[in-house]
């Protein structure tokens, strides 16, 4: 199995590449406003990198978000544009499918996952111990958090940064629990898909749109 999995929805792109159900590249940077111009030639050199040519590729990966709107539909573009013309399989898939899926299974905790939005917000999605969703996904601000993540029984996993961090232990009279995030979503997608985990992919290419003024598809 051949797979090329990406990630534009935020700031940080990331690829991995599966080639004969091996890793063979794995890559991550800080893009930002500028993925319109590099996106489509990383991609190609990062396949030339791994000795793959693009006809060989049985899947394309994309991120559907939550993110950056503008970053996930340059991502679908470019798989798009890859993929169509050789009539490979392009499937999207959920961020929070990933951080969620890729707390330890030992840990029996409700799991909330965090991705950064913009300025003071952020978007989060909490999921029970079996890591099935208990809400949908939602956005807070910095200043207004949610009642839920003071409850005992909960870990953290994602973008949670530094000022974030504060501002919950300041309030949070529990312990707080925070999973590390190890790697990219790339390349935790393609970890999970090696080890044979069940993330759900969906042939609709539609960006996860979060905040009110845009319609809601998660």
């Amino acid at each position: 199995m051949n797979i090329l999995a990406f990630d534009t929805s935020t700031e940080k792109f990331s690829i991995s590449i599966l080639k004969n159900n091996k890793i063979v590249l794995n890559l991550s940077k800080i893009l930002n406003k500028t993925y319109s111009k590099f996106l489509v030639s990383i991609l190609k050199k990062s396949l030339e990198k791994s000795n793959l040519d693009i006809k060989k590729i049985n899947c394309i990966l994309i991120s559907l978000g939550p993110g950056s709107f503008t970053g996930i539909r340059i991502g679908i573009a470019a798989a798009k544009g890859l993929g169509i013309p050789h009539k490979i399989n392009i499937l999207g898939y959920n961020n929070m499918d990933i951080l969620v899926n890729s707390v330890d299974k030992k840990i029996k905790k409700n799991v909330i996952t965090i991705i950064k939005s913009k300025k003071n917000d952020y978007y989060f999605q909490v999921f029970n111990t079996k890591k099935k969703p208990l809400t949908k996904t939602s956005f807070f601000s910095i200043y207004n958090l949610p009642k839920l993540f003071f409850n005992k029984n909960v870990v953290f996993s994602g973008d949670l940064d530094l000022d974030l961090i504060k501002e919950i232990k300041k309030r949070k009279k529990n312990e707080f629990f925070l999973y590390k995030k190890k790697f990219s979503n790339a390349r935790m997608l393609i970890n999970l898909i090696k080890d044979n985990q069940y993330i759900a992919k969906k042939t609709t290419l539609d960006p996860i749109y979060v905040y009110n003024h845009y319609a809601i598809k998660n």
